[in-house]
């Protein structure tokens, strides 16, 4: 081939080329063009879906949309616990140690058409891992302020109890609460919240009664708890906790509440009808990086069966205060006491008990650090007898002596 004929099939070769771009690029310019309206049709559509609803975080992982919110979230509390009793005790048995991890939970909670509210939350026991249910509710509020609830819930009668296990001062609530506190019922309730005054007034199944059917004998045929509260100064917010973060307001609030179930009967002649008033009183304070707490809780027990009557009346009382040293770091002591009736047939009836501690707050409640020391100036055995230890919440286990010391040091994490 000479070089003419190479200069022409050359050109009949760029010209193909060129054709072949030309078709190509044009192909890429459709796909270009169909990809975008594809990216804009999937905007479109998410934009119309986010109208509608949203997810996210704002103190609450959250799904919501069209009056319905769904909050999910939980909780774990870790903890490392030292108890040290006398030689007295059992051998090898005056000192325990180890880990725990003391409250492990998941909850569902929102609302419904806006104004139907409900919280459902479980918890992983401490040993075994068993799922139980703890509280499990649906509440209604009106316009007027007055609200309607019903299911599994704590009674409303004691400040501590009613708290959190989650923003409690120390580790744990004082250790005569623990002993007094009628934990959860199954109730229905009425509630009105105002400015300075709420209350809650509920008819429920008794003192302990969680998870339990309608026949079962630990419920009581009839039980009434009913708690106000009064806020002087300050506001509602802040008696969600037992804290008092640097630069807070003033805030002081009063709460009185009462509790009375009846026995349940059953027509076995060995049964024991026993009835129980419990009633309370409680202080809080809290200003610019300082808190105070103070309550004082009766309780009266009548037992009746063929073999006699008995009457018990036991009290217990809280004093507890903490300071901010830096907006971190905070300085906590606690005094309480348990006063048990002379009829208990327990060589002491007056059981106190010191709790001094620090928490470190790395991020408010969500990130807590806490290391506390719990100490029993009365020999704790008798308690044990009467069933009310050991406690590895409190982490007592009962001492034949004065002076059982606990040291605990626990992190919690919410989410």
């Amino acid at each position: 081939m000479n070089r003419s004929d190479r200069r022409v099939t050359g050109a009949f070769a760029a010209a193909a080329g060129l054709a072949m771009s030309a078709g190509a690029l044009a192909q890429s310019a459709d796909q270009v063009r169909a990809a975008v309206a594809e990216m804009m049709a999937d905007a479109e559509t998410r934009s119309s879906l986010l109208s509608a609803g949203d997810a996210g975080h704002d103190g609450a992982f959250f799904i919501a949309g069209d009056n319905f919110r769904l909050n999910i979230g939980g909780a774990l509390q870790f903890r490392y616990i030292v108890s040290l009793r006398d030689d007295n005790n059992a051998p090898d048995d005056d000192f325990s140690n180890g880990f725990q991890a003391n409250d492990t939970r998941i909850n569902f909670g929102g609302t419904v058409h806006k104004d139907w509210a409900f919280f459902v939350e479980g918890k992983f026991d401490k040993e075994g891992g068993g799922f139980t249910l703890l509280d499990a509710y649906a509440a209604y509020t009106f316009a007027n302020g007055v609200g309607l609830g019903w299911g599994q819930v704590k009674a409303p009668i004691l400040r501590e109890d009613m708290t959190s296990d989650f923003k409690q001062l120390a580790v744990d609530r004082a250790p005569s609460t623990d002993f007094m506190r009628h934990d959860r019922v199954k109730a229905i309730w009425l509630s009105y919240a105002a400015e300075n005054w709420r209350t809650w007034v509920t008819f429920n199944s008794g003192a302990n009664t969680d998870n339990t059917d309608f026949n079962a004998m630990s419920n009581a045929d009839y039980a009434f708890s009913a708690r106000v509260e009064f806020l002087f100064d300050g506001a509602w917010s802040q008696f969600a906790d037992f804290t008092s973060p640097r630069g807070s307001d003033f805030g002081a609030m009063l709460g009185l509440a009462a509790h009375y179930q009846g026995p349940h009967n059953t027509p076995a002649f060995a049964d024991v009808d026993t009835s129980v008033f419990l009633y309370s009183a409680d202080l809080g304070l809290e200003g610019d990086g300082w808190n105070f707490f103070g309550s004082f809780i009766g309780r009266h027990i009548d037992a009746d069966s063929f073999a006699g009557d008995a009457e018990f009346d036991d009290f217990s009382f809280v004093l507890q205060g903490g300071v901010m040293l830096t907006d971190a770091w905070e300085l906590f002591g606690r005094f309480d006491a348990l006063m048990l009736d002379d009829d208990r047939g327990t060589s002491e009836d007056f059981f106190p008990f010191l709790t001094v501690g620090v928490n470190h707050y790395f991020a408010g409640h969500a990130a807590k650090a806490t290391l506390d020391l719990v100490y029993s100036f009365e020999k704790t055995g008798d308690l044990t007898g009467l069933g009310l230890l050991p406690n590895t919440d409190q982490g007592l286990l009962g001492d034949t002596e004065e002076g059982e010391v606990v040291l605990r040091a626990q992190f919690q994490l919410l989410f």
